[in-house]
């Protein structure tokens, strides 16, 4: 008997999850479409014979409907990950060399912010999907740039240990409440609405992030550290032929 309410209660927080995800998901579609639905409307009573109104309402239904986009590749992402169909081209790379790279990358864009770099004295040699964990990075970067104020520092580091490859991120923000961060990689989750609404993004960054770690057989953090936030991947290290 206990077996099988343990089970039901399993099942029931499973329906419960994905019941919060289609909500949360109707959530996040429902604010794009009713400004494209707005825009068309604007174009159908007013900019059909106004320039600046047509290109206004042009620009805005493009923009909207390339945030569906983004959404709904990720949530097919997610989705692929929940029934274990995530493709994952796994190949054997140096994790040092693709962090540089995402640096280098990021400090061309962002000339607002101070970036520094901790790599391991040698190669962090891993086997995984190159485009998965260069993408990951990429979140974990753009989230702190996001929320490290104008002049804060962003801080890449790589090290390798007890057979795992360990990639971080650590950023001068404002830091994240104890009771948000159990929940930070749920998908949707933001600590604030407001602000997130100005920083834009969909809340699904950090659970992408997660999901790719997980299927590599991986783990991720999130912790409070003194001026900041650090993120933490851990990775197995590929292990050197002898």
């Amino acid at each position: 008997a206990q077996a099988i309410n343990a089970m039901l209660d399993r099942i029931n927080e499973a329906y419960r999850s994905q019941m919060r995800f289609v909500s949360d998901a109707s959530h996040e579609l429902r604010t794009p479409i009713s400004v494209i639905q707005g825009y068309a409307n604007l174009l159908d009573r007013w900019g059909k014979d106004d320039p600046d109104t047509m290109q206004e309402a042009i620009d805005a239904i493009r923009s909207e409907a390339d945030a569906m986009k983004e959404l709904v590749e990720q949530l097919l992402f997610l989705a692929r990950g929940d029934n274990d169909s995530m493709h994952i081209d796994q190949t054997d790379f140096d994790l040092t060399e693709v962090a540089a790279q995402v640096l280098k990358e990021t400090e061309m864009i962002d000339q607002t912010h101070l970036f520094s770099a901790q790599w391991s004295t040698g190669p962090v040699p891993v086997h995984a999907d190159l485009g998965l964990i260069k993408q990951c990075l990429r979140v974990l970067v753009d989230n702190s740039i996001k929320y490290t104020p104008a002049g804060g520092r962003i801080t890449l580091r790589v090290e390798a240990g007890g057979g795992l490859a360990r990639l971080s991120v650590q950023d001068e923000g404002q830091g994240i409440d104890a009771e948000s961060l159990p929940h930070i990689f749920d998908r949707f989750f933001r600590t604030d609405q407001s602000r997130a609404r100005q920083t834009g993004g969909t809340g699904l960054g950090l659970a992408i992030v997660r999901a790719a770690v997980l299927a590599h057989g991986g783990s991720c953090t999130a912790e409070n550290i003194p001026g900041g936030v650090r993120f933490q991947v851990r990775l197995p290290a590929l292990q050197s032929e002898r």
